[in-house]
């Protein structure tokens, strides 16, 4: 795991990060990750998850060190996503993914605070210079929350991935961290 301690938090105005371990993969998490709407831009959904597969996924990054994996934490305390960097240290750079779980708080900027939090832990923790990301074309949400966190798109590669068997391209985007 990353210079961060087991029951790191980390709190902003209506969402909390925290990291995550085993004891938090629910029943409802794993439903997550096995919804076809829900999972429709993620790799994750050429599998079938249990808790159990889930949780060993959870303590592989929590010993992996250069994996932080945070849970996002709403309004309520209610887990509704999660957010991952996966840490090149020789260069100082992070690749972040998110994934709000929840439905019903989509379009409530959770995944935008999220990252913007993540930027603040990678550039004053991690010691990090960029940040990357990636999402297929057609996850314009996934798009709109990177962009105002700060993102910018550097390039678009074309037919990248397949989506329902059809060619979609990729968005790359990135940040720097001053």
């Amino acid at each position: 795991m990353m210079n961060v301690g087991r029951n790191s938090l980390w709190k902003g105005d209506s969402i909390a990060l925290f990291v995550l371990q085993p004891t938090d993969v629910s029943p409802n998490y794993v439903s997550w990750l096995n919804n076809p709407v829900v999972n429709c831009y993620l790799e994750s959904r050429f599998s079938t998850h249990t808790q159990d597969s889930t949780r060993k996924f959870v303590e592989s990054c929590l010993v992996d060190p250069t994996v932080l994996f945070l849970g996002i934490r709403y309004l309520d305390w209610r887990h509704v996503g999660n957010i991952k960097i996966a840490v090149s240290r020789h260069h100082k750079l992070g690749e972040v993914g998110v994934l709000i779980g929840e439905k019903d708080v989509w379009g409530k900027g959770i995944a935008s605070k999220s990252i913007s939090m993540i930027m603040e832990i990678a550039k004053t923790e991690l010691g990090l210079r960029k940040l990357t990301a990636g999402c297929y074309a057609s996850n314009l949400g996934s798009q709109k929350a990177f962009l105002k966190a700060g993102f910018q798109i550097e390039c678009q590669r074309k037919d990248h991935f397949l989506l329902n068997g059809n060619p979609e391209d990729m968005i790359l985007m990135a940040s720097f961290l001053r």
